[in-house]
């Protein structure tokens, strides 16, 4: 492989396009956090999307805006961004939590204690809000139930620290988890989907946006696409292959 393949592939790999509706979320997201600072209130918010849809990168996008910092008196973490554990229990979540804090002893101690260590750490560590990850692992793959205990065990956390949530996962489950619980579903006003691209011949908007993306995306990569067709024709083709979702869009340009 020479070096202008190295380069061309390493680009393709951290290409990171911010469109449109990439920057309405991130801009939803910010309005969450601020709004629970002024109502000392969590204002919470979901995020679904089909598999690809770009919402962990999103997330991790975000989180990037405000990294951690390490005070003398101890961390600063204004976003606290973790990964829901699978299979997951509560004093499971409980101590992936704490681990992500930083707390040397996070998976040991009874639940109670655990809860007591994992509260006061979110409030001195200054946490403004905590970007949930995979939520939909809150549903058992074995026999598609929702793990109830661990959402209620959540619902107590959020009013306990009064720091909003966001939790990120697989359209239809995150949806399927929040009503299922009456009191956690109430604390998440805001709900959002990242839907996929469209390209519906019979409405041009859609039809550009997804154009722009792609020619982004060419930049972004360093690839020009071929243009032995007709680019209108060749949209088509993309999202055909692709379905309009980010992920599979990237991967077949790489």
């Amino acid at each position: 492989m020479d070096d202008k393949t190295r380069s061309l592939l390493s680009r393709a790999n951290t290409a990171l396009i911010r469109y449109p509706r990439f920057k309405s979320l991130h801009n939803d997201i910010r309005e969450c956090q601020e709004m629970s600072q002024l109502a000392n209130e969590p204002q919470c918010m979901s995020l679904e999307g089909v598999t690809g849809a770009g919402k962990s990168t999103l997330m991790q996008d975000y989180a990037a805006l405000f990294p951690r910092i390490e005070q003398s008196d101890g961390a600063r973490i204004p976003i606290f961004y973790v990964e829901t554990p699978s299979p997951v229990t509560v004093k499971g979540m409980a101590a992936t939590l704490l681990t992500h804090l930083g707390d040397p002893a996070a998976h040991y101690g009874t639940l109670w204690a655990m809860n007591f260590r994992l509260i006061r750490l979110m409030i001195d560590c200054q946490v403004e809000l905590v970007i949930l990850d995979d939520f939909h692992h809150l549903i058992d793959q074995e026999t598609d139930r929702i793990l109830e205990q661990v959402s209620d065990w959540l619902k107590g956390l959020i009013k306990e620290t009064r720091i909003p949530f966001l939790v990120v996962g697989i359209e239809g489950k995150v949806e399927r988890i929040l009503e299922a619980n009456a009191q956690l579903s109430r604390l998440f006003a805001v709900r959002q989907t990242l839907e996929p691209f469209r390209c519906d011949p019979s409405d041009e908007t859609s039809i550009q946006e997804f154009g722009r993306f792609v020619q982004h995306a060419e930049q972004a990569i360093g690839v020009p696409l071929p243009v032995t067709i007709s680019r209108l024709e060749l949209l088509h083709r993309l999202h055909y292959a692709t379905e309009g979702v980010v992920g599979n869009l990237m991967n077949l340009l790489r």
